[in-house]
């Protein structure tokens, strides 16, 4: 086996805590009894996959969503539904970045859209004064939103590799979604699942050798 060199991380659930649950209770509340069919609505025309890769505009996205029950609801709860998920990343996780980076090619590839992405942003710059986070802790970043793949996709891992110039057998990525994990290694990637709740700082330490 060849020696790790790269390390590649999921966002949400990995390294920033999230609920993604908050958004069905949060809409659930917001449509009440035509939420099942606003849900069936949502699921039937993809409109999370078509956002996620750069299919829709956030505010096709947000007008969308709003729309799928009659009545529909104000665009300002969809927004604040779909930012819910947000708990928050913890100061010592950048201090792992960092010391992770002494060592390896560190790199963040997450199945996001402009709505999170802005909400992350505005986030590392309020909580942790931050404006430069992306090129601070990681050597390339790779939001599905911008690249258009997202994951389980195998192009989005392949896409990755050819990017950034990396074999597959060096690298490692830690998702907390077991079939992500498993397409990352149909590509001859290390796949490694973090199970949510557990410690991305114990479960790193055999990296940074202690």
């Amino acid at each position: 086996m060849k020696v790790i060199k790269n390390i590649v991380f999921d966002f949400g659930n990995v390294l920033f805590d999230i609920d993604l649950s908050r958004i069905e209770t949060h809409l659930q509340a917001a449509f009440g009894e035509k939420y099942a069919s606003a849900r069936q609505q949502i699921q039937r025309d993809q409109l999370v996959e078509l956002y996620e890769t750069g299919g829709l505009s956030t505010a096709d996205f947000v007008d969308a969503i709003s729309q799928a029950a009659r009545p529909p609801i104000p665009p300002e709860q969809v927004v604040a539904a779909w930012n819910s998920i947000f708990i928050g990343m913890p100061a010592e996780r950048f201090s792992m970045l960092l010391r992770l980076r002494r060592q390896y090619k560190v790199f963040l590839l997450s199945n996001i859209n402009e709505l999170h992405e802005q909400w992350i942003a505005e986030y590392m710059r309020r909580e942790h004064g931050l404006p430069d986070y992306e090129s601070l802790f990681f050597d390339g970043v790779y939001f599905s939103h911008l690249v258009r793949m997202r994951k389980p996709n195998r192009d989005i891992y392949e896409y990755v590799l050819a990017d950034a110039e990396l074999l597959p057998e060096e690298t490692v990525f830690f998702d907390d979604m077991e079939v992500n994990v498993q397409a990352a290694c149909q590509v001859g990637i290390q796949g490694v699942w973090h199970a949510p709740g557990t410690s991305i700082l114990e479960r790193m330490r055999p990296f940074e050798g202690l």
